[in-house]
């Protein structure tokens, strides 16, 4: 299973979407600043090491422990996007939507271009039925990054289940499949399953 991808297709993800499970998601996002005359000031050893804390903590999905230290670098480090977006990821995780969302759009203030957080944003309204906001989220992310493959993945799902769009579902899934270092064997089958319903059109 590729870390952060959804790997559920048709009824599985559906009963796992009304089971109430993450959906799709991308691991938990770093933020690096560039040491540049527009970046936000460099990061203290201290707030980057809490920061490590708290990833490791959500990797393990100990979200009870992760978010007050992402609540605590918030106060730390105003400037930084990355903490936003991963304290969406919890509430997103624990039930919290209308907070979650609230993250998301102030990680995206703060960082007009982070893919991740328009990516994470369109998690969130596919989740809540609204996929025409989901769609464009997606596509803001892979504005800002057309290589970035979870975009891909999570449109094209949209495009397939949601939106009853084929032909784009194919496209953004063999973007996805192009983008990745080993074949997913889950979205080939998606592919293949795909292209068959698409020669059996008249």
């Amino acid at each position: 299973m590729h870390p952060g991808a959804c790997l559920f297709r048709g009824t599985a993800l559906l009963l796992a979407l009304l089971a109430g499970l993450a959906g799709c998601a991308t691991p938990p996002e770093q933020e690096t600043p560039r040491q540049d005359a527009s970046a936000p000031p460099a990061i203290s050893p201290d707030v980057r090491k809490d920061y490590g804390r708290a990833l490791k903590l959500m990797k393990k999905e100990r979200y009870a422990q992760a978010e007050p230290l992402l609540r605590n670098l918030i106060q730390r480090a105003p400037q930084l996007a990355g903490p936003h977006t991963n304290l969406g990821i919890v509430y997103a995780r624990t039930g919290r939507p209308k907070e979650a969302e609230q993250a998301f759009l102030k990680a995206i203030e703060l960082k007009p271009d982070s893919a991740p957080a328009y990516n994470q944003l369109g998690i969130l309204y596919r989740e809540a039925g609204r996929f025409k906001e989901a769609r464009d989220a997606y596509e803001k992310a892979l504005a800002i990054d057309p290589d970035y493959a979870y975009a891909h993945l999570n449109l094209g799902i949209t495009f397939d289940l949601y939106l009853q769009q084929p032909r784009l579902a194919l496209k953004h899934y063999e973007d996805y499949q192009r983008l990745q270092k080993k074949e997913d064997k889950e979205v080939k089958l998606w592919i293949i399953d795909l292209q068959r319903r698409l020669e059996a059109q008249p």
